[in-house]
């Protein structure tokens, strides 16, 4: 009973913590971040996937209003989880901005739920409150929240901890529902931010190796085939339209192959060392926050070191062996991912497939925190039971104080001064028309009409008579056509595998305006209704299919297992 009880009031300090935080967000209609093109980005994409939803639609691709009113495939490329949250949280607040923060909020406190019971497993619940309310205060993860402001990629942080949870729990106990669990985390992680899902699968596979090693059986490396099979099948309904549909995107311009200015994403331009920021103009975030992300670094090792030396005084310490293993594997991971930030790490970058497509080496400082922070438990740990001198613990005391005043200096300093962009300069949304990775790869974005005719979302471009648009949606257009002579329809929308024609119900070829990649449709002669549906390719239908079952099955056989334990 006191066990529940300190459970319950560790959640509700957690929850107040991660509440105090983030107030000023919640108390504001405005986006915070030092990145205005992301920020406008993000807001339009949540908007526009919100509106698709109230229109009936299950799962929005489609985003009507992106590139001059072409519309884009967007959420091919992006995973839908964090929108969907954005969408659900809109419904009571009726902004989307406050949605928004109310989802970074709600992932900050789960993130340090998560840390909370991941750390329990080692320690007592006093060292997991401490190791999971640093969390929340840790500089760099604020730096995320306020002044990066990225949006799916700080969402995700809530699935980092329980991945590791349940895959430790399964290698302790052999209990499969902790397969299972590990593998809905997984998805979850993958439909909320795919680069940070393939980054976190490294770290998933190293963790695993580690503990079949320390455990000495080897039998259990197989475990995570299992939880990355159950995760990509869960999340199917995104990964595999992204597997089998993104040669018709231009994904190539995500690492600076394409058109557009490679330089802006090539990974080797964003290294802590060598400084290649002179590459940048005036305003570039890199450039501006280049020594800031060094401090960190600088930051992370000396906690590193800290830890280290923790680790190496408590090895023989029997209570605390397992702990002691979980720390070595979180050493090795700060280690690694530091590593990463260096140009020594190229030929890493260069050969291992995809890597590429991390684009920024400092997404790896988000696994890093992740890292150091778990290590700061052993710190504690050490500091209120082992420490044998007055002055021994005194100096531990003044390093975590130390630590404690700089998160604190800083978090103030984020909090309060941080750059945002008020509701009433993000809504109406405009549309993100710089991403070009969105775009099908029969579009010159040279060559787009970027406005001249936005107004006239139907135009006769050959033959004799009028059209009229009935319906616009995000994923219908209805037009009514009164042909004098036979004519084509120039439709103001990008062709994508999945729209179709329909004229009078009958289905159409749709052709593609050479460059502009624009729908063109031919009509014959007469009053005709022309239908224009962007609907599921066999691909998304299958996999929309297959995430269904695989969900499904997963939750029942969690609910047996758990019944028969009961038993």
């Amino acid at each position: 009973m006191k066990s529940k009880k300190y459970l319950i009031i560790s959640i509700w300090i957690l929850f107040s913590v991660s509440l105090l935080i983030m107030s000023r967000q919640l108390l504001s209609k405005a986006y915070f971040s030092c990145h205005g093109e992301d920020t406008f980005a993000y807001v339009s994409w949540a908007w526009q996937f919100a509106e698709a939803l109230k229109e009936g639609i299950i799962y929005p691709r489609w985003l009507p209003i992106n590139y001059w009113d072409y519309g884009s495939p967007t959420f091919i490329l992006l995973p839908p989880l964090a929108f969907y949250l954005v969408a659900f949280f809109n419904l009571f607040t009726g902004s989307v901005i406050t949605a928004m923060n109310i989802t970074k909020f709600l992932a900050l406190f789960l993130s340090s739920v998560g840390m909370f019971f991941l750390v329990r497993e080692y320690y007592s619940e006093k060292i997991a409150l401490l190791t999971s309310s640093f969390y929340i205060v840790f500089p760099y993860n604020i730096f995320q929240f306020y002044f990066v402001g990225t949006f799916a990629s700080t969402v995700s942080f809530m699935w980092f901890a329980p991945i590791i949870l349940f895959t430790y729990r399964y290698m302790r106990d052999q209990q499969y529902k902790d397969v299972l669990c590990a593998g809905l985390c997984y998805a979850g992680l993958v439909l909320t931010h795919l680069i940070n899902a393939y980054m976190f699968t490294f770290i998933l596979i190293a963790f695993i190796t580690h503990t079949s090693i320390v455990k000495r059986r080897p039998k259990d490396f197989s475990v995570m085939f299992l939880i990355i099979l159950i995760g990509i099948l869960i999340s199917s309904v995104y990964t595999l339209p992204v597997i089998f549909e993104r040669h018709f995107l231009n994904v190539k311009e995500l690492i600076g192959e394409g058109k557009g200015p490679g330089f802006l994403f090539d990974y080797r331009n964003f290294f802590i060392l060598p400084d290649m920021t002179s590459k940048f103009s005036s305003g570039h975030l890199w450039k501006e926050y280049y020594d800031m992300f060094t401090s960190y670094v600088f930051l992370l090792c000396i906690i590193i070191v800290l830890s280290f030396r923790q680790i190496i005084k408590t090895r023989k310490i029997d209570t605390v062996k397992g702990a002691n293993a979980m720390n070595i594997f979180f050493l090795g991971t700060a280690l690694c991912t530091i590593f990463l930030l260096f140009g020594a790490s190229t030929f890493i970058w260069g050969n291992i497939p995809f890597f590429k497509y991390i684009q920024f080496p400092h997404r790896w400082l988000n696994i890093t925190t992740f890292s150091v922070v778990f290590l700061c438990s052993i710190v504690f740990w050490v500091t209120s039971n082992i420490s044998k001198t007055k002055r021994e613990r005194h100096v531990l005391i003044a390093i975590l104080c130390c630590l404690c005043l700089i998160s604190f200096f800083l978090d103030y300093k984020y909090i309060r001064f941080t750059n945002f962009i008020h509701e009433q300069e993000l809504l109406p949304v405009r549309a993100p028309n710089w991403y070009r990775e969105h775009l099908p790869v029969w579009v010159d974005y040279e060559k787009i009409h970027k406005g001249e005719d936005i107004k006239q979302p139907v135009v006769i471009q050959e033959g004799g008579g009028t059209a009229e648009v009935v319906t616009w949606k995000s994923a219908e257009r209805v037009i009514a056509v009164a042909a004098q002579t036979p004519l084509t329809l120039r439709i103001r929308t990008f062709y994508f595998p999945g729209w179709k024609a329909y004229v009078d119900g009958v289905p159409k070829e749709i052709k593609i305006e050479k460059d502009i990649g624009a729908m063109l449709v031919d009509i014959p002669q007469g009053n005709h209704k022309l239908v224009l549906r962007f609907e599921d390719t066999l691909v998304r239908y299958y996999s929309k299919f297959l995430s269904i079952v695989s969900l499904f099955s997963m939750v029942i056989l969690i609910f047996f297992s758990k019944r028969k334990q009961y038993k």
